[in-house]
């Protein structure tokens, strides 16, 4: 029982930080249509300046978020206007193959830059505490109180203001925001900004708990996907369950099946790919953009 009931949160820990990893892949692609080959690569640079900054000024990767996530918006910003809105419009693999770059090229400047050794941040409350017979580690902990206040943040966002109105009208139906004076292009590139910079938070939070490699983004980006199809494009609870879902599976996997670990536990997440794209494809809460919206 004590067993099952560690599984468990350990699952449900895993599962709020891949929530908050997945908000920029998710709401990208569910507004613009765009499938961000490069996320894992932004969530890579996210924990080396997080790194940068414990090493230089002794900044705690929490508290770097203040400057991390203003920084990184400015880049998503300026990248959505000066590439990506050139073919958000053009066939999906052009993107794709733009994207795909995108990420080749980021991990080979910090490869160039700080060679392939992995780097970590050691803060000093990287421990764990008991609680009823279940050891919660404190890292992770933070990182899941945080997943949580980061995604009804969104939430409230794209639901209460005006400008996240504007972008889910993007995202719905881009001809009609049009018509009633929505400026897609800035709306995209505000989309962008947020998105990238709140990759980068998570690869920020990641730090203390993962060593930091150029190499480090693929296998997050592959899981963005998993969890995107789970979910649903852009529903904010419905990455929180998707995230649930792949973190809870991997870490029973990795648990109850002998001798594997957690290479199985990954192989996993993808076989729930498969599953629900055959059961669900429009995922487990429907998406924020309309099937019809990706056919245009």
């Amino acid at each position: 029982m004590d067993q099952l009931l560690q599984a468990l949160v350990s699952g449900l820990l895993l599962g709020g930080f891949y929530a908050v990893m997945v908000l920029g892949f998710s709401v990208i692609w569910g507004v613009m249509g765009v499938i961000n080959l490069a996320h894992g690569e932004f969530l890579m640079i996210g924990a080396y300046m997080a790194w940068g900054l414990f090493r230089l000024f002794g900044m705690d990767p929490f508290a770097s978020l203040v400057l991390i996530l203003p920084l990184m918006f400015l880049v998503g910003y300026l990248l959505q206007i000066v590439l990506i809105n050139r073919i958000v419009e053009r066939p999906h693999l052009m993107t794709l193959l733009v994207t795909f770059g995108v990420s080749i090229a980021l991990a080979n400047l910090f490869k160039i830059l700080f060679d392939a050794d992995p780097r970590n941040v050691a803060v000093a409350y990287n421990g764990s505490v008991q609680l009823a017979g279940v050891t919660f580690p404190i890292v992770k902990t933070i990182i899941f109180g945080a997943a949580l206040v980061i995604m009804v943040c969104l939430h409230l966002f794209l639901q209460r203001s005006r400008l996240g109105k504007s972008i889910r009208a993007a995202a719905q139906n881009k001809t009609a925001a049009r018509i009633v004076g929505v400026d897609i292009n800035r709306v995209y590139a505000i989309t962008a900004g947020i998105c990238i910079a709140l990759t980068a938070a998570a690869g920020a939070m990641l730090s203390p708990t993962q060593a930091i490699f150029p190499f480090m983004g693929p296998p997050f980006t592959l899981k963005a996907v998993t969890i995107t199809a789970l979910g649903g494009l852009g529903r904010i609870p419905g990455a929180l369950m998707g995230g649930m879902v792949l973190g809870i599976t991997e870490i029973f996997v990795s648990t109850y099946v002998a001798g594997i670990g957690t290479n199985l536990g990954v192989a996993t997440s993808f076989v729930l790919l498969v599953l629900i794209l055959i059961v669900r494809p429009q995922g487990i809460m429907g998406g924020l953009r309309p099937i019809d919206a990706e056919a245009e």
